[in-house]
């Protein structure tokens, strides 16, 4: 247990260089004893790099080894060091007094996880079925196996391969079959509030950002389905990032944020089937909001074109390959009778309507993004913010909706297996969102 301790510590020493190499290309050099930055925006950066490109590697047919995954940080590190020109160095920022009792209670919270994940195997359905499944077929077979993916015992075989990917680093580093795999990935929870501290930290106040902070990781939902080892979480981490980088170039015009956005953003496509409309809907948002404060949107769509470039190599592999999903094996929108079936719409509505107001699963964290999203609605100063919020927002959840109208699987069985996991993404946006909404104009 020790050594595989120290082999996982030594590998995402790797993924925290590969996000390093990340942010200097984009022009920020945060300091080293800045952990939010060093540690939380560092390693989800480099997470989403090691993800999509190690996807396309075993596109074309790398085994994705040990060594091979230090070379592809060892080369996003690189890329980084390459970079000529200025580079900006994050303002740091801290909480004093009382307020302090928060990031304390984040890090406790987030501890009593980590050990969690440390000592648990793999434990849920999808889990295996659909990302270990993958995996640990990866770590066997020496690459894909097209034949092994369209078989019976992997589920949904055409989802991206971004979470493999990151098992596969527990994989590789510590051996087969390995129960680190759940904390391999839970890192990617456990390194969010803390990118969400830094990013925001000159926009907001502390004591807001902190909250927000605790409210996410103490959430009984997201520390459940963390634990469970799917990818509803990474999805909604990536995507969260995304929007949030992507409005503060909205408003600021600064290049470093949007590179930051790409990354994120191609990592949430990267992730799950669905985080594709989801970035799509967050790409719409940001064009109409950079209209309004006449923005060129040259540099938006070349990072739409980016991430759609980064999807490319997984989803013509699995094309050619003939690999399904449950979706699109049952028969997909074509066997619905979509107007016998329109009952679903107010069905479905209010089954995310239930599960999103549950306090049992989110504490006060739903609560807070709403009431962070009509104050402001309600301020001058965060209006843009606001609305870009809800429209993300609430697009994402219409589409939820869509998806079980014209679902081919049983209606209630659907619903009842997944609601809860799939609204995860666009409530953690919102969330995220909630304290550009909360500042008090701090530039």
């Amino acid at each position: 247990m020790i050594r595989d301790l120290l082999a996982l510590a030594f590998a995402n020493a790797c993924l925290v260089a590969a996000g390093h190499g990340v942010l200097r290309a984009v022009g920020i050099r945060p300091a080293y004893a800045d952990l939010p930055w060093a540690l939380g925006v560092a390693y989800l950066a480099g997470a989403a790099v090691v993800g999509v490109l190690g996807s396309a590697l075993l596109v074309l047919g790398l085994a994705l080894t040990w060594w091979q995954i230090v070379l592809l940080c060892g080369a996003a590190f690189a890329a980084g060091l390459a970079r000529r020109g200025t580079l900006r160095q994050p303002v740091r920022a801290g909480t004093a007094g009382w307020t302090r009792v928060l990031p304390l209670g984040t890090v406790l919270a987030l501890s009593i996880l980590a050990v969690d994940l440390a000592v648990q195997p793999i434990w849920t359905d999808d889990a295996w079925s659909i990302w270990a499944a993958k995996a640990n077929s990866i770590a066997a077979l020496g690459g894909l196996d097209p034949s092994l993916l369209s078989s019976a015992g992997v589920f949904n075989a055409d989802y991206p391969l971004l979470v493999p990917v990151l098992e596969l680093v527990a994989l590789r580093f510590c051996g087969i079959p390995n129960e680190l795999v759940p904390l391999q990935l839970g890192l990617v929870f456990l390194a969010f509030p803390a990118a969400l501290v830094a990013l925001l930290r000159d926009r907001a106040r502390p004591v807001v950002l902190w909250t927000v902070a605790l409210a996410v990781s103490v959430a009984p939902s997201l520390q459940i389905q963390a634990a469970s080892a799917v990818a509803d979480v990474p999805l909604a981490v990536f995507f969260a990032l995304a929007g949030v980088t992507g409005w503060r170039w909205v408003e600021e015009g600064e290049g470093a944020m949007l590179g930051l956005a790409a990354s994120f953003g191609a990592a949430a496509v990267a992730t799950k089937v669905e985080g594709g409309v989801f970035v799509v809907l967050l790409v719409v948002g940001l064009a109409v909001a950079a209209l309004r404060l006449g923005r060129p949107l040259r540099a938006l769509v070349a990072t739409a074109l980016a991430i759609a470039v980064s999807a490319l190599p997984w989803v013509v592999w699995a094309r050619v390959h003939g690999l399904g999903n449950a979706y699109s094996d049952g028969g997909g929108a074509g066997a619905v009778d979509l107007a016998a079936a329109v009952d679903r719409v107010p069905r479905a509505a209010f089954a995310i309507a239930r599960e999103l107001a549950d306090p049992s699963s989110w504490l006060a964290l739903a609560l807070l993004a709403a009431g962070a999203a009509l104050l402001g609605l309600r301020r001058p100063g965060a209006r843009g913010a606001a609305l870009f919020t809800c429209f993300v927002g609430l697009a994402s959840l219409v589409a939820l909706v869509g998806v079980y109208w014209t679902t081919p699987l049983d209606f209630e069985f659907h619903i009842a297996t997944s609601a809860r996991r799939v609204v995860t993404a666009p409530l953690l946006f919102a969330a995220a969102m909630a304290p550009l909404l909360l500042a008090s104009g701090r530039r």
